[in-house]
Formats: structure tokens, C-alpha cells, sequence
């Protein structure tokens, strides 16, 4: 199942489409990528995607393509399969032979055998049922030469008919010759009119003052009046006879397409397969194409949900840049089972959501059948739902806002997510009042945790951060800025959440420090501290991207936000410290991540925790008193 309806605009997947059809030859091949959609059968799947590399390889060894261009003309069989009375004209058999000489080509190269093996085996397949038409494309030879005529040779009668009618015109000719001069020695014709035809009779064009001394029939006149075209008294009989034989034949000519319509219309079932042949090879072939111009590979595939991506691309992203002359960061990405759900967070135009659409993009094409750009050592595999909340949603037509709307999406997750299901959630909890949204965010996160599906949620909210540190299936992830250029590197860290670093831009772009000290004060102290150590290993990471562009370590920043130990599914027995052991001053063991520290305050069940220059809160069941 896809969602929203609008999935395809949402993440960019409608310039592919387009794309591919800017790359298909003719309307068999659009019409394909018109009624592309996405498979969740894995065997199905992988063959379609092997099918796009095999074409890849074609395009490789074969010098030319055999397909550069073709006619599609199923229309005009459908027309002559309904009206048993017509017949196709000389312009249809053309069409129609153009189309059986490319289909046999195709059929030639994509069954090519070296020994008892087929070349192309994915393509070969595709050919199976296909047997070429040879016999139609004979008959089609033998009526019709590549101009367009009609052979003398197609039938004895019209081959005795053109040789009657030869005759005959060279006998109209030659008295026509003789009586033309005639008539000009006698001063009939004026010396400076040629020669004429009327109603395909040759005519003599005589002076209208002598038109009773030139016996004939008078077929025309000129504007004038002054000259009238007089058909030779002594030319009538052949002329009449060469009409006869131009009639008759017109009627062989339409005897013999009459019997070519009836072959067409006998081979219906075969043209059909012929066509779905071309359209299929076309569309592959524009698949192909693509992968070409993207960068497009076949990821390693496995029939189970998994999304493990090195150096991943939004190709439409990555063309436009490439056009404007820049480069666009890769995205390495992993959602194993163990931290399924990956909620992303940093600094505003920092990339979430371009990270969020490649991958809606990338797992779409993919389950399109389609090549994608990402590193070969990547791992791809199967998702039955793919889900996207993304943009405003609000709906005037349904009296929805935005937040509204983005309730009413996430209860459709609720109610079809499942262990199948890829999720894709921009802004979670956004576009109400934090403190709220924030909780219902947390409560709809674990409840879609639970149902253990698969997803990238993107976030600036505290609390989801730290629901994420702590939460057993859910993981942290930041989109790195380098804080010293003040420009965003547009590139995923997993391990770790991200800061907003909203003071520190609003004290770079120049807003009065005393405003940003004002700020400074309504925050919560505890906050402040946990962003400053966010920042702090944020600048780490980047420092050692420039040297060694390693993933940080999970339990470098275990203690940045509020933990909880993670609990496994199967652990329910909780121990919690009696308040009573606890005191202010009092050193205690933080048990999720090992570390000393310094009770400051005790607020019923939440602790006050001092690790050296950093706060932290965290819950009674969390510490141990040494």
C-alpha cells in the first residue's frame, strides 16, 4: 500500500516518470511507464531489476540498438478487426511492415545463443511466445516494394494490366505527337501553349477562333476564352480505353490490399504480441537509459525489510546540481532491526528532508523495478507498505489545518502500519503548541515503535530525541553543521541526535545579545547544557570527517540526552532505588550508561544528576546509590 495518494509528487517520483518517458521511442513504451507501480513480490522484483541491468549489457555489446524508432499501429488493425468491410490502404501496410521488420530485429538480437545458452536469458524470456510474422511480412513484400507501389509483379492480372496500359500510352503518344504537329503546321495552336491534360485525357490546346477546323471533343476552355483544350477525334478510342484500364486497375490494386487486410486481421493474436514486445523492450530499454544517466545500480537485495545504503543519491537533486555545477552530498543510511526507526534531527535547511525524500524516492524506484543510485555494497529489500507525511496537508475542501491533517494521516499509520511498513515522517509533531505536540508525537512514536515498523522521522523536539536515546528498536540521528563556516554539510551521522543551534545562528546573523541573553534565561539551564554538549560532539564529528569520515560511536553521546536504561522486550521486572538511600551530594551510577555522578535535586521521581560540567534528569529507576 501506498500513502498518501500523492506519494509519486511528494517525493519526486513523477520526474522519473517523466524522465522515463522522454527516453521511451514511441507510445507502446510510454503507455508501460504509464502503468508503472510498485511490487512486493520479492522474486518478481528482482527479476525485474535484473531485467534493466541485462538491457544494460545489450546496450553495451550492441553496436546499435535495433529499435530507434517504430509506428504504433494497433489503432488501424483494431479498426479494420471491427469494420469487416474495410481494407487498409497502402500507408497502413507500410506502417504495419515497418513494425513486423523491427519487431523481427528485436527478436533476433534478444534471442541470440552462444552454444545452447541464451545471450540475453531475462530478455529471451520476454520473447518466448513470440513467433515473427514472416509469412504477413512476405505477403507485404510481395504486394508492396519500400516506396509505397505496388508491385507490377503481385498478381498476373495487374502485371497484364500495366503492360496493356504501356501500350497503350505509347500509341496515344505517338499520334498525340503526330496530330500536335499537324495542327501547328496549320496554324491552330498558338506556339507558346504547351501541351495539356484534362480528366486525364491528353488534349490539344487550339486557338478558339479555329476550334470548328480541329475535329475532337472540347473538354476545357481557358479563362480568357481565347484558347479551348480539344481532346483528338483519333485519340478518343484509346484514350477511353486507357481510363478502362486504369480502373480495373484500382480495382485489382484494392483486391490485392483487401487480401492483405485479411492476412492482417488472421494474425491479430501475434501482431498483439508483437506489440506488447516492442512496448516492453522500449520501456526496459528507457529503464535502462535512465540508470544510465543516474547512476544506477542494483543494490544487494534481500526479501526481508531492510534499508542499509552507502552513498546514496536523490537523482533528481543530483542532475539539477550537477547542471548548476555543484555536488550533492551522498547519504549513508542504515535501519537495522535492532534501530529500526531513525529520528533525525539538526539545524533548519540542513537536509532533513531532502535526506527523508531520497529515501521515499530511492525505496520507490526500486520496488518499481528500477536501478537506483546508491553504492554497490548497498542493501535493499522489501517493504508492503511504504508511508509519507511530508509538507502541509491542510485541506480547505476538508475543513482540515495542517496539524489536523497531520493527526488525521498519523492514525492512518496507526491503523495499517505494521512490521512490512516503511514510515516517512517530516516534522513530527510540528505545527502546534510544543509541549503537546511533543507528547503526542512521543505516545504516537512508540505505539508505531511497537508495531515495529520501519521509518525516518525528522524532528526539532527535545523530547523525541530523547525518547529515541533511550528506547529499545528507535536511534538517534543529526544532520552535521560545520559551526565555524556556519554552513550545513548536508550529511547524515547516526548515534548521536543533532542541535538547532538557533542561538548560535541568531548571534551570527547579528540579533542583539541582549535579546539572545533575555532568550537565554526563559530556556531551562539543563537545556542549554545538553545543546552546548550536542554542538560540542556535533564539532568532533565534523572535525573527523575532514580526517577519517568514521560513524561516532554510540556511546560517546549516550549521556548527552535524558536516558533510560533500554529494555528489551522481554525484560518486565523493574527495581526501583527507594527514595530513601537518595540525598543531595549523594554520588550514584547512571545504570544505562555507566557513568559517576553528583545527586544536585530530587523532583518526586526524576533525579537532578551532575557528570562534570553537564546536568542531566533522569528517572529513579535509571540510578544506583555507590
Amino acid at each position: 500500500m501506498i500513502f498518501p495518494s500523492n506519494y509519486e509528487e511528494k517525493c519526486g517520483f513523477t520526474s522519473i516518470r517523466e524522465m522515463l518517458k522522454d527516453l521511451c521511442l514511441g507510445s507502446l513504451g510510454i503507455e508501460k511507464v504509464d502503468e508503472l507501480t510498485i511490487h512486493t513480490n520479492f522474486e518478481q522484483l528482482v527479476h525485474l531489476v535484473e531485467q534493466v541491468e541485462e538491457m544494460m549489457m545489450l546496450l553495451e555489446r550492441e553496436r546499435r540498438f535495433p529499435l530507434t524508432d517504430y509506428s504504433d499501429t494497433r489503432s488501424t488493425v483494431q479498426q479494420v478487426i471491427a469494420d469487416a468491410t474495410s481494407w487498409l490502404t497502402i500507408e497502413d501496410i507500410l506502417a504495419i511492415q515497418q513494425t513486423l521488420i523491427r519487431g523481427k530485429q528485436l527478436y533476433e538480437v534478444v534471442t541470440q545463443q552462444e552454444g545452447d545458452r541464451y545471450v540475453y536469458q531475462k530478455m529471451a524470456l520476454l520473447a518466448k511466445n513470440y513467433e515473427p510474422l514472416d509469412e504477413l511480412a512476405d505477403a507485404i513484400s510481395q504486394v508492396v516494394d519500400q516506396q509505397g507501389q505496388v508491385r507490377d509483379s503481385a498478381s498476373k492480372e495487374l502485371a497484364s494490366i500495366r503492360k496493356e496500359k504501356i501500350q497503350v500510352k505509347q500509341t496515344i503518344q505517338k499520334k498525340f505527337d503526330s496530330l500536335w504537329r499537324k495542327a501547328q503546321a496549320a496554324g491552330l495552336i498558338d506556339q507558346e501553349t504547351p501541351s495539356s491534360m484534362r480528366d486525364g485525357r491528353m488534349v490539344i490546346p487550339i486557338t478558339a477562333s479555329f476550334k470548328r477546323r480541329f475535329k475532337g471533343v472540347i473538354h476545357d476552355e481557358s479563362r480568357s476564352g481565347k484558347t479551348v483544350f480539344i481532346e483528338p477525334e483519333e485519340l478518343v478510342s484509346e484514350n477511353t480505353r486507357l481510363f478502362v484500364l486504369e480502373q480495373e486497375e484500382r480495382r485489382e490494386i484494392v483486391r490485392l490490399l483487401v487480401e492483405l487486410t485479411r492476412a492482417v486481421r488472421q494474425s491479430e493474436t501475434r501482431l498483439y504480441q508483437l506489440y506488447t514486445l516492442i512496448g516492453t523492450l522500449d520501456f526496459i530499454r528507457a529503464k535502462a537509459l535512465l540508470a544510465q544517466k543516474i547512476g544506477g545500480i542494483k543494490p544487494i537485495m534481500v526479501n526481508q525489510p531492510v534499508v542499509d545504503w552507502k552513498q546514496a543519491y536523490h537523482p533528481i537533486l543530483a542532475l539539477r546540481l550537477r547542471e548548476a555545477g555543484q555536488v550533492l552530498h551522498p547519504l549513508t543510511i542504515s535501519l537495522p532491526e535492532d534501530h529500526r526507526i531513525l529520528v533525525v534531527s539538526g539545524a533548519n535547511s540542513g537536509g532533513k528532508s531532502v535526506t527523508l525524500k531520497t529515501v521515499a524516492l530511492l525505496q520507490y524506484m526500486l520496488q518499481c523495478g528500477l536501478l537506483i543510485p546508491v553504492d554497490p555494497t548497498s542493501t535493499a529489500g522489501l517493504f508492503e507498505h511504504l508511508f509519507l507525511d511530508i509538507g502541509d496537508g491542510q485541506s480547505m475542501e476538508n475543513n482540515l489545518s495542517t496539524y489536523t491533517s497531520h493527526l488525521t494521516t498519523m492514525q492512518f499509520f496507526l491503523t495499517h502500519a505494521h512490521a512490512q511498513t516503511l514510515i516517512l515522517i517530516d516534522e513530527f509533531g510540528g505545527g502546534t503548541e510544543p509541549e503537546l505536540g511533543g507528547a503526542i508525537a512521543e505516545s504516537i512514536l512508540e505505539q508505531l515503535n511497537e508495531q515495529r515498523c520501519f521509518g525516518l522521522i525528522t524532528t526539532h523536539f527535545y523530547n523525541l530525541k530523547g525518547f529515541a536515546q533511550r528506547t529499545q528498536g528507535l536511534e538517534n540521528g543529526a544532520m552535521l553543521y560545520d559551526f565555524k563556516e556556519m554552513k550545513p554539510l548536508y550529511q547524515l551521522s547516526q548515534g548521536h541526535p543533532g542541535s538547532s543551534y538557533a542561538l548560535d545562528v541568531a548571534r551570527r546573523i547579528g540579533l542583539a545579545e541582549a535579546i539572545l541573553s533575555n532568550a537565554s534565561q526563559k530556556i531551562d539551564a539543563n537545556y542549554l547544557v545538553i545543546e552546548e554538549e550536542l554542538q560540542r560532539v556535533i564539532a568532533e564529528k565534523v572535525a573527523a570527517l575532514k580526517h577519517q569520515p568514521e560513524r561516532l560511536s554510540s556511546d560517546v553521546v549516550v549521556s548527552i540526552v535524558e536516558s533510560k536504561e533500554i529494555k528489551k522486550v522481554s525484560e518486565k521486572v523493574e527495581i526501583p532505588v527507594p527514595i530513601k538511600q537518595l540525598d543531595i551530594g549523594i554520588s550514584v551510577v547512571i545504570k544505562s550508561n555507566a557513568k559517576v555522578g553528583e545527586v544536585l535535586e530530587i523532583r518526586g521521581k526524576k533525579v537532578l544528576v551532575a557528570l562534570g560540567g553537564i546536568k542531566l534528569t533522569v528517572h529513579l529507576d535509571d540510578i544506583e546509590v555507590i
